[in-house]
């Protein structure tokens, strides 16, 4: 098929060896597995999809499992960034009700400063500038 479009061709894992040390992968394609390192051909997940374990046990021969595999991998990775985005959108504030809410924020701060100056005064306390303020004669 065009451009790696495989339209429903599965693949199978990869698969290696049960042991301690690094092992590559069963079915041929390149990748390998350690205890603390993986890798394999670019393009490839040694923990995903394997070219040469194709669900149906038929090979399509030259590198079109290869480039199916990959495109099927960049198409799922694509779909997954796409759908982060869009989370991202919902949950993120625009710039405008972020000016709302900083603004209600020192509109609240703005009154609740005045309330507290006037309590000083009423009581006696010195202000911000450190001027002694008399309470007044009521």
């Amino acid at each position: 098929m065009p451009n790696g479009h495989l339209g429903n061709k599965e693949y199978g894992p990869h698969e290696y060896a049960g042991h301690e040390g690094t092992s590559d992968c069963k079915h041929g394609c390149g990748c390998w597995m350690g205890p603390s390192r993986s890798g394999g051909p670019v393009g490839l997940d040694p923990f995903g999809k394997c070219p040469k374990n194709p669900e149906d046990g038929n090979l399509l021969g030259g590198n079109e499992d290869y480039n199916g595999v990959v495109n099927q991998r960049i198409e799922e990775l694509t779909s997954r960034m796409q759908r982060a985005e869009e989370r991202l959108k919902r949950v993120s504030p625009t710039k405008k009700q972020m000016a709302e809410e900083i603004a209600s924020l020192k509109k609240q701060l703005y009154q609740k400063d005045r309330i507290l100056t006037a309590i000083r005064a009423g009581i006696g306390i010195e202000d911000k500038d450190n001027e002694a303020i008399k309470p007044s004669k009521e």
